[in-house]
């Protein structure tokens, strides 16, 4: 699950990029590669359709920003070093929501990243040698020729990934609702069931009770002189 972040404009990679990523913390593997967790896909749905949800996270200063980086605020990209990241096996995720590893905003309201630019299902990015968005933004929007015209681009296809992610959250919270009460129901059903087994059961020794009764007032008239 990936939404590219407005501070990361694509761009062909350089050979300072290339070196860094040799050295640095990339991922290997992309969100679909990861196991599922339902709890999780829970926890995006509930934040993605909150309407409350607020921005949330150190966030990442875009490079060619004049702005001032605030401690605990915001940061430019560069003075996020390798080593002050958590080191986040595969195996792990996707990492809760409220885990206290995700400190840097993202482009959904109300969910936090481990790693700038990372996945939302936490660690870090996928590896500049093998991310082919980049190049495949740049050849699908050839009339792009400005920075300012890239953002504007970059900004549109932000809100169609988050327009998508929206749209399969209301989709998963119809299901997980429908699934509710088909539960309920058949939960419903098998209280039923169990009363009426129990009524039976009731029933059933009411009748032998009789039985038995009526059957010892029997022998006793017929043993009595």
């Amino acid at each position: 699950m990936t939404i590219m972040e407005t501070d990361e404009a694509p761009d062909m990679p350089s050979p300072h990029r290339e070196e860094q990523s040799s050295s640095s913390g990339y991922a290997s593997y992309v969100p679909h590669d990861l196991k599922y967790n339902a709890d999780f896909e829970d926890a995006v749905m509930r934040i993605t359709l909150a309407p409350t949800a607020s921005q949330d996270g150190i966030r990442i200063i875009p490079e060619n920003s004049a702005e001032q980086p605030v401690e605990g605020i915001s940061v430019r990209a560069r003075d996020v070093t390798p080593q002050s990241l958590p080191a986040i096996a595969e195996a792990d995720l996707p990492l809760p929501l409220e885990d206290p590893r995700r400190v840097f905003a993202s482009a959904i309201p109300g969910i936090k990243l481990t790693h700038p630019g990372g996945y939302l299902e936490g660690g870090p990015g996928l590896d500049p040698d093998m991310d082919t968005f980049p190049e495949d933004f740049l050849s699908n929007h050839q009339d792009v020729r400005t920075t300012a015209e890239l953002r504007a681009a970059v900004d549109k296809k932000i809100e169609e990934n988050m327009s998508e992610l929206k749209e399969r959250m209301r989709k998963r919270d119809q299901a997980v609702k429908q699934n509710e009460e088909v539960a309920k129901k058949l939960q419903e059903l098998v209280l039923q069931h169990t009363m009426e087994l129990k009524v039976h059961k009731k029933l059933a020794d009411d009748r032998r009770a009789r039985r038995e009764a009526k059957d010892r007032r029997r022998a006793g008239s017929t043993l009595a002189p």
